[in-house]
């Protein structure tokens, strides 16, 4: 309901009245984008609810934004299995321990940027071969190309399209897969 009221010379008044109902929410159809608020870290894990299932890929997500890390952890489960780290030095040593088949990162975090951890894990033997996914809100032409530059296999910017996410490690996670199909076949172990 909307009424207006007004003197001549004296402006205008306006009344607008909104139902409020304690209806479900309707859901949208747009795609699905992700724009996280600043949090700190948790300071506990919230990974027991996450259930690992044999022959999943293992995603190490380093976040340190916990309603980030939380979102996707929730996005990717029970598709994977899943390790958070909340700065760059803990991914860099979960990395290395655990060896993960993909990894999505933040670019800005304490310790250790994202740019860091993806150049030392593209330099180390064990790590090398592991696509790294950066998501940041720094979307500049130097800083992407910085994390190129570092070594990793896609730059998307926050806020990010779910469902291109989910495509550019779909794709990275099958080429890894033809790479080791292929190797294995030229040294005759498939």
């Amino acid at each position: 309901r909307i009424s207006v009221h007004s003197e001549l010379g004296t402006g205008s008044e306006f009344t607008v009245a909104l139902p409020v109902t304690r209806q479900k929410p309707i859901k949208p159809t747009a795609p699905e984008i992700f724009t996280p608020a600043v949090s700190p870290a948790p300071d506990k894990p919230f990974l027991q609810e996450v259930k690992t299932k044999e022959g999943n890929p293992l995603m190490l997500i380093v976040e340190d934004n916990s309603d980030l890390a939380r979102y996707l952890v929730n996005s990717f489960n029970p598709a994977y299995n899943l390790e958070v780290a909340y700065n760059g030095r803990q991914g860099i040593d979960k990395a290395i321990s655990m060896i993960p088949d993909i990894i999505i990162t933040d670019v800005m975090m304490p310790e250790k940027d994202g740019f860091e951890l993806c150049g030392h894990l593209k330099q180390h033997k064990l790590t090398s071969h592991i696509p790294i996914i950066m998501l940041t809100a720094r979307v500049d032409a130097d800083s992407r190309l910085t994390g190129l530059r570092r070594g990793a296999d896609a730059y998307l910017e926050k806020p990010f399209l779910q469902e291109e996410l989910e495509t550019r490690i779909q794709a990275l996670l099958v080429q890894r897969q033809r790479l080791q199909a292929y190797y294995l076949s030229k040294a005759g172990l498939a």
